[in-house]
């Protein structure tokens, strides 16, 4: 690594920052956007920063939001053991989660950002990515090291800034709907992500940024944060192109309703044992995190519904409605200039397919999860129709990994891309087809396996941190990573100019991002074809039984 003795200083809005010149890079690290959401600002609005006098010191990341991580895990889970009223689900992801997540710096002051420019910027204005990270609201930070900015930005010279966000029940459990107490503690992670956005359009152009080439980005739960965005009016003038990554609306993550909502945050004070509102304001943040445990393992995996314990809410204003049934289905042509929509091959196989019935169930297992949602005939239907689709996919479990990867991720994504094709917005649809050989192959092309190709962080020692990769090809990976991230460096600076054809409803055309990445019309037809073959041609149709599965769950 080669630092220089020059420190780049730039002055924002709220004063002058001071960061590090290295590899061709001018790193700002730790700038705080708002301010710290501790004491009296737990559960309230992100709050303006006050001007600061002198140079603020900013090469060194501020903390992660207060999550898990392997030096909490023991003490959080001794208060699970105490709480759990004995719930059948398990992890919804796979064990080497907690180590590859690890932040060793968490707390509830975490409303800061990092911001990577390349050294020329300076002469020109450049453009501009806010990606916001994914970690189910759970995990993760603007800061995650596998994730860092500095290649992509350095490579494609493009300014990447990263910001943090509250996570868990301090940014996505709802506590405003059931007290006065805490009126503003509505959709407060949404809340953190307007201000980051709010903050790089106002500041960007100190650090060589176009503050009118903004494209915003995110995968899984920053795939939600995206959606929010789109969704939400005010946000519109800060950003012209949108990247919407592994987008779910039915995942732990995901938009909720008000009742759902309620329901959620009344849980929080029965499994905190609690009875007044009040005390959440000096709870220790560590018995969060014990609930958050048990809600996200409330229901036994098989269990076919629309769970949200760490979603936002639509409440009218921030959320206006579920945002995957509006993008699908109403949203207006001046949402955004131009879209981009990816997803993976095999997401499903991330949140279960380390359980019994992916691993090893039976036709029958397969039929009782879909059977709910589909009804007898409908299942069967779908398990024959994806069978005969695929027919190499020899194992139960398998066809049900495809069924459900396209049920909570693919479904939804395609209408959204089909409704904004009939707008006229040029969209541009992939999927994550890179079948990863670590774990004996078992997770395959899977959610979150497309970060290292995207983020060029492929070194041995980062690839090692990631499971799935061990085994893989370098010179492979550098190959397809190199292909694709070209496609997606210029959608970042300039759009849909250099990339493969647009998705419409003629060819349908899906870039197959694998070890060779090349664009095949109509890739997912027949997927869509066999679910609107049982009853569901929109967001709204599935999301109402997932819903309606949820309420009879909680009966039983």
């Amino acid at each position: 690594m080669h630092t220089e003795t020059r420190s780049p200083i730039v002055t924002t809005w709220q004063g002058r920052i001071q960061g590090l010149r290295e590899n061709a890079l001018d790193i700002f690290r730790g700038i705080p956007y708002a301010r710290p959401p501790v004491g009296s600002l737990r559960f309230r609005n992100p709050q303006p920063l006050s001007p600061w006098e002198g140079i603020r010191n900013a090469v060194v990341s501020g903390p992660a939001s207060f999550q898990m991580n392997l030096n909490n895990t023991h003490t959080v889970m001794e208060q699970v053991k105490r709480i759990d009223p004995g719930v059948p689900g398990v992890p919804a992801w796979p064990a080497y989660v907690g180590k590859t997540y690890h932040h060793e710096n968490i707390s509830e002051d975490c409303l800061y950002l990092d911001v990577w420019v390349p050294e020329n910027a300076g002469r020109k204005k450049m453009p501009v990515y806010v990606y916001y990270h994914g970690g189910a609201n759970a995990v993760s930070s603007g800061s995650f090291h596998l994730e860092d900015g500095a290649n992509l930005a350095r490579q494609e010279n493009i300014i990447v800034v990263r910001p943090n966000y509250r996570l868990g029940a301090l940014g996505w459990v709802h506590f405003g709907l059931i007290s006065d107490a805490f009126p503003e503690a509505i959709n407060l992670g949404l809340k953190d992500q307007f201000a980051a956005l709010q903050w790089v359009h106002e500041n960007i152009a100190a650090f060589g940024g176009d503050p009118d080439n903004v494209t915003i980005g995110g995968e899984s739960c920053g795939a939600t944060a995206v959606s929010h965005l789109l969704t939400y009016a005010p946000a519109r003038k800060f950003f012209r192109r949108a990247i919407i990554q592994s987008l779910s609306p039915f995942n732990v993550w995901c938009t909720q309703n008000q009742a759902q909502a309620v329901r959620v945050a009344e849980k929080y004070l029965s499994l905190l044992d609690i009875s007044s509102p009040e005390a959440l304001a000096d709870i220790d943040p560590e018995r969060f995190l014990a609930v958050q445990n048990v809600l996200t393992r409330f229901f036994h995996p098989d269990k076919n519904i629309a769970w949200r314990p760490l979603g936002g809410v639509v409440d009218g204003e921030w959320i206006p409605e579920h945002p995957a049934e509006y993008l699908s289905s109403h949203a207006a042509a001046d949402t955004v200039n131009e879209l981009m929509i990816g997803f993976a091959k095999d997401e499903w196989q991330f949140f279960r397919g380390h359980t019994e019935t992916l691993r090893h169930g039976s036709v029958q297992d397969v039929l009782d999860v879909l059977t709910p949602i589909y009804g007898s005939d409908g299942a069967q239907q779908l398990y024959e129709g994806y069978k005969e689709l695929y027919p190499e996919h020899r194992e139960p479990g398998h066809i049900l990994s495809d069924i459900m990867s396209f049920e909570f991720f693919k479904f939804s994504s395609l209408k959204i891309a089909r409704h904004f094709t009939r707008l006229g917005v040029p969209t541009w649809l992939f999927q994550f087809s890179y079948d990863l050989p670590g774990w004996n192959g078992e997770l395959r092309a899977v959610h979150t396996g497309d970060m290292p190709f995207l983020w060029r962080n492929y070194d041995p020692e980062r690839l090692s941190q990631w499971p799935a990769f061990d085994g893989i090809d370098i010179d492979e990976l550098k190959h397809s990573a190199g292909a694709m991230g070209n496609y997606y460096a210029a959608f970042i600076r300039h759009g849909g100019e250099d990339l493969w054809p647009k998705f419409d409803e003629e060819n349908q055309a899906i870039l197959r991002f694998g070890k060779e990445v090349i664009p095949q019309k109509r890739l997912l037809e027949q997927e869509e074809k066999l679910f609107s073959a049982v009853g569901i041609d929109s967001v709204r149709q599935l999301e109402e039984r997932l819903s309606q599965h949820l309420e009879q769950a909680f009966k039983e």
